[in-house]
């Protein structure tokens, strides 16, 4: 029994290491202080860079990523038809392996991952507020060969950490 535990809690802590998601904040974030209760809606868009990159990832769809984020943001009540801000969210980064180089080769084959930059507006179009967001997964085997289950992972932590920091901005 004790080796079986152990051999568990070996998997956990790979399983773990295998994935990661932040937030990060840019310095001139330190002066922005907005209180946001409620944002009217927000948007997703590709940078150019990315969009070169989503041609060869096929496996990235833009619509589940802003259903992800629609679904994470309205279970937290960040959006509401009185919101104060806008949010943009702009992808800047994503990397998607093929199922063969998960399977096979798994974290030897880099991670897939999901960056972006969310951008917080007034109203009146002015930015009150930045930070980017990333996840990442690089498991292999058979847990890191379901493109489906790493792409939905990667869209659901993504919109978390976005909305975490959205509803610590709430709190100030």
């Amino acid at each position: 029994m004790n080796k079986l535990l152990k051999v568990l809690l070996l998997l956990l802590l790979i399983f773990m290491a295998g994935c990661s998601s932040q937030v990060t904040r840019p310095e001139k974030a330190e002066a922005m202080h907005p209180v946001i209760k409620a944002i009217l809606g927000f948007t997703v868009e590709i940078s150019p860079d990315a969009k070169l990159q989503v041609a060869d990832d096929v496996n990235f769809d833009i619509k589940k990523l802003r259903s992800n984020l629609d679904r994470i943001l309205n279970e937290k009540n960040l959006v509401a038809p009185n919101g104060d801000y806008r949010l943009k969210v702009v992808v800047k980064d994503i990397r998607v392996r093929s199922t063969v180089s998960a399977v096979m080769l798994g974290f030897l084959a880099g991670n897939d991952h999901l960056r972006g930059e969310a951008i917080v507006l007034n109203l009146d179009d002015e930015v009150v507020y930045t930070f980017e967001a990333s996840a990442s997964y690089a498991l292999g085997g058979f847990g890191g060969g379901q493109d489906a289950s790493r792409m939905n992972w990667l869209y659901e932590e993504f919109s978390e950490m976005i909305a975490n920091e959205l509803t610590l901005k709430r709190q100030q």
